[in-house]
């Protein structure tokens, strides 16, 4: 019996892989397909909107990316290793758990014109925020506990911590530490992540929405609102523009990759020479911070909230899809763990590295096809999917 069972278990694991990475193939014909037209191309560029919205995304993403890794990299400076590290390790999820649509909700409610702070320190609104920078500041903050909650782990590695206490007991500074030990060694799930956060950081469309420039809004929404018209010519030039999601993407892995390559090149060698003692004070801040921005987030709508205004049904139905994607979720992770291959596995990363926009296109497709639009299965298998 035991034998059937795990034939049986495998099975169930590759089909439910199979459903989750179906989107893939109609998003990539869903994308060529329009490329190959020149015309399309040209009514793509043609478009007034697009100029300004290119420049909105790029600065909000480079906000957002470059502030999630500042944010981390004072944080682990100025805690790891030690008590203090494990502490605020273990109130991120205080912050991970929040999502990211009722974030920048708080956050709106708190700096915009007319929120909660405005009247005390109306100098934190700015008359129009055309380029985003309040939405990548935004997402700076939510993304540094994903970059810090993925660094975790890598940082716990014996080796590391031996080798970093001896550079601190030899008088280095703990920048020189991050220089020559951490970055080189958590390169690789660093790397991973930041990308994770850049395609999420370029294709998100409800905090975008929510914290983004109006008119014209980012690349992304502007997708978003093309693919949802009924005209095919608008359809076409949101498929392109998400195709053109992924090429800044590529755009932003082969320009972190030669910074990432120049600074290797810029650091000295280990040559006895100690630095000034780093201050770590943002670092220690900003530890603090994190973690009380979600509880802040919390309080913040529980006080704000109109309870008159609540639909039960549409709580109910949100948090049963909820529990159901987590359960599949955790269904699939320990089958897995248990009975995945070991090797070459980077393919398991394409729904969180890739722009979201053309996997949900995909999904969309395939949902038509299936009849499901609309249906709760769909939007449990979307929970799935993302």
């Amino acid at each position: 019996m035991v034998t059937p069972l795990r034939y049986a278990l495998i099975f169930l694991l590759w089909a439910m892989v199979a459903v989750i990475y179906a989107p893939l193939i109609p998003a990539a014909l869903t994308l060529i397909s329009p490329a190959l037209s020149l015309t399309h191309w040209q009514a793509l560029f043609a478009d007034p909107q697009l100029p300004h919205a290119l420049l909105a995304t790029l600065v909000s993403t480079t906000i957002a990316a470059v502030g999630a890794l500042l944010i981390a990299l004072l944080v682990i400076v100025a805690l790891w290793p030690g008590p203090k590290w494990q502490r605020m390790c273990a109130r991120l999820p205080w912050l991970l758990a929040i999502p990211h649509v009722a974030f920048a909700t708080s956050a709106l409610l708190l700096f915009a014109d007319g929120g909660l702070l405005y009247d005390y320190f109306p100098y934190f609104t700015p008359p129009m925020d055309r380029f985003g920078i309040g939405l990548g500041l935004t997402l700076a903050v939510k993304e540094s506990a994903f970059l810090l909650w993925i660094l975790a782990a890598v940082l716990s590695e014996k080796r590391l911590l031996q080798q970093v206490i001896v550079l601190d007991s030899l008088g280095y500074s703990r920048w020189q530490c991050l220089n020559w030990l951490l970055l080189p060694s958590v390169a690789p799930s660093l790397a991973m992540a930041m990308l994770a956060i850049v395609a999420w950081s370029l294709s998100v469309v409800d905090v975008a929405i929510i914290l983004g420039p109006g008119n014209p809004p980012t690349l992304a929404v502007i997708s978003w609102q093309w693919l949802t018209q009924g005209d095919a010519d608008q359809q076409t030039k949101g498929a392109l523009a998400s195709l053109l999601l992924m090429l800044l993407l590529a755009a932003y892995v082969l320009l972190s990759y030669l910074l990432w390559r120049s600074w290797r090149r810029t650091i000295p060698r280990v040559d006895g020479i100690r630095k000034p003692a780093t201050p770590l004070l943002p670092g220690t801040t900003l530890a603090s911070f994190l973690p009380l921005t979600g509880v802040l987030c919390v309080v913040l709508l529980a006080i704000l909230a109109d309870q008159s205004t609540i639909n039960s049904e549409a709580l109910i139905n949100s948090l049963t899809m909820g529990l159901v994607a987590t359960f599949i979720a955790l269904l699939l992770l320990l089958l897995w763990l248990e009975w995945g291959p070991q090797r070459r596995q980077l393919w398991l990363w394409l729904p969180i590295l890739l722009p979201a926009l053309p996997l949900v296109a995909g999904q969309y497709t395939l949902a038509l096809w299936l009849n499901l639009d609309g249906s709760w299965t769909a939007v449990v298998w979307g929970i799935c999917c993302g």
